[in-house]
């Protein structure tokens, strides 16, 4: 029943995404989570005994409609993004990890295209000396996550310096502040989720 009304959600999310020119704001692990389920259908399907026609058809359906609905909610939300980043009203607070990967590739994207339009072909040896800071401070940049699972200790390595530090361990429902990078990979295998800090 869990796992109905869990396909039930991805499918509902799905067609309020298509309803509305808003992005809606999701969990980190969106499409992790998507991804996952068609992954345990698709070993349910392996499982089920081959004369059992109808239950074979159903699940048959059920992973092509997920993997339509994973294809189609990622193309409509990047529409929606590139849109929101172009009008400046982008809220990035309810992104899934990979997209705000995405957004930040943009934003760089756009960066260069703005300075090359401005200040000519000049322009782009500074937008380079600024990508290469922005990139140095990306390293630093941190996101606090609600760890889902316990986590054994893990060694980080800064793209600066090739130093390394020890993030954790972690227990499971600890809220924690760590680096950008780590924090996406956590959230996309489902053992983080974002936690969005409000304003003081």
């Amino acid at each position: 029943m869990a796992k109905d009304d869990h396909y039930k959600q991805i499918f509902q999310l799905w067609r309020s995404e298509r309803k509305t020119n808003k992005l809606l704001e999701v969990k980190g692990s969106l499409y992790s989570a998507i991804r996952q389920r068609i992954s345990s259908l698709e070993k349910e399907l392996e499982s089920i005994d081959s004369k059992d026609v109808v239950s074979t058809k159903i699940i048959s359906k059920r992973i092509e409609r997920l993997k339509r609905i994973l294809q189609d909610l990622g193309k409509i939300r990047k529409h929606k993004i590139i849109h929101g980043l172009i009008d400046g009203d982008l809220n990035k607070g309810g992104l899934a990890a990979e997209e705000m990967d995405l957004v930040k590739d943009l934003e760089r994207i756009f960066d260069v295209h703005k300075k090359k339009s401005v200040f000519g072909e000049a322009g782009l040896e500074i937008s380079k000396e600024i990508d290469s800071i922005a990139g140095q401070e990306n390293d630093a940049e941190l996101m606090t996550v609600r760890i889902l699972k316990d986590i054994p200790e893990i060694i980080a390595t800064t793209a600066q310096d090739k130093s390394k530090q020890s993030l954790g361990p972690f227990k499971k429902e600890d809220i924690v502040q760590i680096p950008l990078v780590y924090a996406k990979t956590l959230i996309m295998k489902n053992a983080a989720d974002r936690v969005d800090l409000p304003d003081l």
